[in-house]
């Protein structure tokens, strides 16, 4: 049986945000040069949840709170730095 990545690791592990749906903006920052890994893992957990992507390098948003908290734990074991935002969308 093939060894799980850290993203679904991490995804397994916010379990507990299953049903939390809202739009979830993530701003994370690295100093330095960002690992390659952190990348492969960022697109692994964007396939957990439809319409999950990034707005910006380091900026990303998702409709579930339990990748929100995945994302979260990826970039903070990368060393990063994190916030995290619930909004609303507003139609123009």
């Amino acid at each position: 049986m093939p060894r799980k990545s850290l993203a679904e690791e991490l995804y397994e592990e916010a379990k507990d945000h299953e049903h939390d749906e809202g739009h979830w903006i993530i701003v994370y920052d690295f100093e330095g040069k960002t690992n390659p890994r952190f990348w492969i893992n960022m697109h692994k957990l964007s396939a957990y949840h439809p319409g999950s992507r990034f707005l910006q390098f380091s900026v990303y948003l998702t409709g579930s709170r339990r990748v929100a908290r995945a994302v979260v734990m990826l970039a903070r074991h990368y060393g990063g730095s994190v916030e995290v935002f619930r909004g609303d969308s507003i139609d123009p």
